[in-house]
């Protein structure tokens, strides 16, 4: 192969539902100030479908252009793809997989898990809109395109995730999602796609796009295969996950850049050698046994390669979708979906359905 050549690859594409749901309506809610039940479930719709449709018609590469905001933010929107991309990387399967429901078996370990979200009005408020949106991108997938959409009762989108990634092992797969759990996954032939950021994240950029800075810039950098630990030191505000107290992201950079997380329960000495600094709180939780009972909840909660129920069984979670591009056209074009580079998004959609094309 030249050194000219673009290397032809196919690759399994995993979209987080919810969380593009999510980021896709606040980002449109901003422009566009829907007043009414109607208009906020077009905003919900239209933010989910912009999000999931672009990132198959870009194959989860970022946009090669990119409009900029006032503070010279890009837009959340702007999913032109590239030519390179169109011939570097043809998609071979595409699974769309959703939350449903609430998390009980990580409520039965941590009932608070993901609580917060539950008493902020604007969740409250906001909910029944995503949650009919998605119902509706959902049957729309499985009425009309050639993918397999994921959910089952009171089972997290991570999981199903999950559950494909560790199924599907030899093969190039792409997690699209701003969870930041996923890093964890990242590997050999798994990358991770952050949509608001616009990054792909891999082993080849993971210490500089995952790793925290100093206030003057340097990257704390520590081996890849501590970043559960990294999350378990410093919890998941989003889901209600509190992490060490007194643990920021510096200081867990700092303590497993010098040695393995288990090596600190019990050793506070330990502990300020490593952060170079004395703190009271800190040492006195790796002491009496807090930091460790912490760590250890965390560590289940929140590890995606531990086997989760839902992978014994992910076939009944799936619905396999057909193709039907009139039937798609015409959706698109009832939904005033424009965001989307239609030509490329159908050659992705009719190269998936061909019977030749296998992950």
């Amino acid at each position: 192969m030249s050194s000219g050549t673009v290397r032809f690859r196919r690759m399994f594409l995993l979209l987080d539902g919810n969380n593009l749901a999510w980021a896709g309506y606040y980002g449109l809610e901003r422009a566009m100030k829907p007043e009414d039940a109607e208009r906020r479930r077009r905003v919900a719709l239209l933010g989910l479908s912009s999000m999931a449709l672009g990132a198959i018609a870009r194959a989860g590469e970022p946009p090669t252009t990119a409009t900029a905001k006032p503070g010279g933010q890009a837009s959340l929107f702007d999913e032109r793809p590239s030519a390179a991309t169109a011939r570097a990387r043809a998609i071979s399967r595409v699974a769309v997989c959703f939350d449903q429901g609430r998390p009980l078996r990580r409520r039965e370990l941590f009932p608070s898990y993901q609580t917060g979200r539950e008493g902020d009005p604007k969740f409250i408020e906001h909910e029944p809109t995503i949650l009919a949106a998605i119902d509706e991108f959902a049957e729309m997938c499985a009425a009309m395109l050639p993918v397999e959409v994921l959910r089952g009762p009171n089972t997290e989108a991570d999981d199903l995730i999950a559950g494909l990634v560790h199924d599907h092992q030899n093969v190039e797969k792409r997690i699209v999602s701003t969870d930041r759990d996923f890093l964890q996954l990242v590997g050999p032939r798994t990358t991770v796609y952050a949509p608001v950021k616009k990054i792909v994240i891999g082993e080849d950029n993971f210490d500089a796009e995952a790793m925290p800075r100093t206030s003057s810039g340097e990257t704390v950098t520590f081996p890849r295969a501590r970043f559960l630990d990294y999350r378990a030191l410093t919890g998941d505000p989003s889901d209600n996950l509190p992490g060490v107290l007194g643990i920021g992201a510096l200081s867990a950079a700092k303590l497993l850049a010098a040695g393995d997380l288990d090596g600190y329960f019990g050793k506070p000495e330990a502990v300020r050698t490593a952060l170079g600094r004395k703190s009271v709180a800190v040492e006195a939780a790796f002491a009496d046994g807090a930091a460790e009972a912490i760590v250890a909840r965390n560590r289940t909660l929140m590890d995606l390669r531990r086997g989760a129920p839902c992978w014994d069984d992910l076939p009944s979670y799936t619905t396999s979708g057909r193709w039907d591009r009139p039937a798609f056209e015409a959706w698109l074009d009832e939904q005033k979906i424009t965001s989307v580079e239609r030509g490329p998004l159908l050659d992705r959609m009719d190269s998936m359905a061909s019977p030749h094309v296998k992950a």
